[in-house]
């Protein structure tokens, strides 16, 4: 330690931690007592970490991107409340409105294909910066507009700007936080999307009734242009691909106005990053990649992907079925004006958010629990090797409490509806409902993000294509499924569903390690075959341009020996 010590390393990327391990020995032993505990082994690590942002850095990275994960459901959910007004003044019926709900979604699924890939390869900030104003200008038309056409188009416009948010937040979670504290960082991440089903009918309620409906739209423009300008300023880039573990210098859009000013300064003082000879092959001069969408597809057809996006899409689709249906249920069974019911999807937030600040946690408590009895070694800031590690159980372990919560809470917001309960009773129900939802999703979320490590924007975006189908079909259905078998049985079918879907989670359990290992073995393959090619094109190549040489230099020789004979004549 004290030779390394004794060399120059580089400011920004040596930092070291302490291990700590329980050897399996002790683990096992069961003859120990209490002047003999397990023993620990220590061990100190001077690599690289895994992200050289610290813990407030990390903090305020990941809130950031949480507020802008508000942007995708405030686009869907400010819009309820002002359906019926939208239907008159735009004198069309409001089943044509509500077409413009199923075209917003749908959008909603395609876009992050697109944009996600992009981010994996050029860039977070790149692609923030390009949904922002998307969004924006979308907004603005939508304000502006006065037919009926604009309004659709428009309303696809706005889903792709801001439908890539989600992707966005949970690939930069991926970027800083390792697999042993990404549970409390997706948590705080995918708040905003949670978040925003619950607080959102408020706020387009409130505008709607006070200033018009154009205001939800201008109340959009000014949340994301404050955004925009919050991103340009401090949101540093946080891609792999691009910064490594942050250490390497950004470069173009993907330099802050704050990292800029920063590399400025230690220009003037005269003082240089160190940072080592193979991590500036990353920051080559970059183009921006056309992404391809069908990395999305071969996301989806993966044996163990596929089942968790089948399962997180099925799940997350009952809060917003819930979240479409309130309107309805509550109006016609309690009489709620608009106002009073967008204070009651206030419930579902505060469930969320109880799930945010200690699922997370207990994730990653879990985590800790199995690499202890496995004896694995977890060195903080830095990514665990995650082949020989049960990490499906440890997620899925902790996802099904919060499946069974859930579940239940579906089945008893359909009863208190049907039975006209108390308030409180249906309140209560939506509460569980968003916490048992966003423990689900949030985990499920990780787990993808475990399995997709080179690609997490990719991955998210994969989720989001799965789950913005999903809703929009639920969503279709659920007012005339409860109108025509009353709202107690039709969330009874429903939580049916979600019984035999929890399924999906045990398989996950028992055969995901298996799946991942064969997968590996067989991209492996697939990249020895491609590798194996490469070099024999270049042996081709050698070979070829060694045979030119060779008839090069017999021409060479020749012309030599006809100059020489031409010499003796003379």
């Amino acid at each position: 330690m004290e030779k390394d010590a004794a060399k120059p390393q580089p400011p920004l990327v040596t930092q070291e931690s302490e291990t700590w391990s329980v050897s399996r020995a002790s683990v096992e032993d069961d003859s120990h007592d209490v002047g003999h505990p397990p023993q620990l082994t220590r061990t100190v690590s001077s690599g690289p970490p895994y992200s050289i942002f610290t813990s407030r850095a990390k903090l305020f990275i990941v809130m950031a991107v949480s507020v802008s994960g508000l942007i995708s459901p405030f686009g869907a959910v400010t819009f309820y409340p002002v359906l019926n007004v939208l239907a008159r003044d735009l004198h069309v019926t409001p089943s044509l409105i509500n077409l413009s709900l199923t075209t917003y979604m749908i959008a909603q699924a395609i876009a992050p294909s697109i944009i996600a890939g992009m981010s994996d390869n050029s860039g977070r900030r790149l692609s923030f910066i390009i949904c922002f104003i998307i969004y924006i200008g979308a907004n603005i038309g939508l304000a502006l507009q006065t037919d009926y056409a604009a309004l659709l188009v428009l309303r696809m416009v706005q889903a792709t700007g801001c439908s890539a948010a989600i992707a966005l937040s949970n690939a930069v979670v991926a970027d800083v936080a390792t697999s042993a504290e990404r549970g409390k960082y997706m948590g705080y991440a995918t708040s905003g999307l949670l978040f925003g089903p619950a607080f959102g009918p408020t706020i387009g309620g409130l505008l709607a009734q006070y200033l018009g409906w154009r205001a939800v739209f201008w109340f959009l423009v000014i949340f994301t242009g404050v955004l925009l300008v919050i991103f340009v300023i401090l949101f540093p880039e946080t891609c792999r691909n691009v910064v490594g573990n942050g250490s390497i210098p950004a470069k173009g859009v993907n330099l802050s106005l704050l990292g800029y000013l920063q590399q400025r300064r230690h220009a003037r003082e005269n003082e240089s990053i160190h940072a080592d000879q193979a991590s500036f092959k990353l920051n080559r001069k970059r183009k921006v990649t056309f992404p391809n969408p069908l990395a999305v597809a071969r996301i989806i057809i993966q044996k163990e992907s596929g089942i968790i996006l089948l399962y997180n899409g099925l799940f997350f689709t009952s809060m917003m079925i819930t979240t479409a249906s309130l309107p309805h249920l509550l109006f016609t069974t309690y009489g709620l004006d608009t106002l009073d019911i967008g204070l009651c999807y206030i419930a579902l937030g505060c469930g969320s958010l109880a799930s945010t600040l200690t699922m997370g946690h207990v994730v990653d408590w879990n985590f800790r629990r199995h690499a202890r009895r496995l004896n694995y070694v977890i060195t903080k800031g830095r990514q665990q090797d995650l082949r020989d590690f049960p990490i499906e159980v440890v997620r899925c372990e902790i996802v099904i409490p919060g499946h069974i919560i859930g579940t239940l809470a579906t089945l008893a917001f359909g009863w208190t509806i049907d039975f006209a309960t108390p308030l409180a009773g249906p309140e209560i129900a939506i509460f569980f409902l968003g916490f048992g939802v966003s423990t689900v999703f949030n985990l499920t979320n990780t787990l993808l993000l475990d399995l997709h490590r080179d690609t997490p924007a990719t991955a998210t975006a994969a989720v989001n294509f799965v789950r913005c189908l999903m809703t929009a079909a639920g969503a279709a259905f659920i007012i005339p499924l409860c109108n025509a078998i009353t709202p107690g049985w039709a969330f009874t079918l429903l939580t049916g569903v979600y019984a035999l879907s929890i399924s999906g989670c045990f398989l996950i359990m028992k055969k995901g390690q298996q799946w991942r290992t064969e997968a590996a073995a067989k991209k492996e393959k697939e990249a020895e075959k491609v590798a194996a090619a490469a070099q024999a094109d270049l042996e081709a190549q050698v070979e070829s341009d060694r045979r030119l040489h060779e008839v090069d230099g017999n021409e060479d020789h020749g012309e030599e020996l006809e100059k020489m004979s031409s010499a003796d004549k003379k």
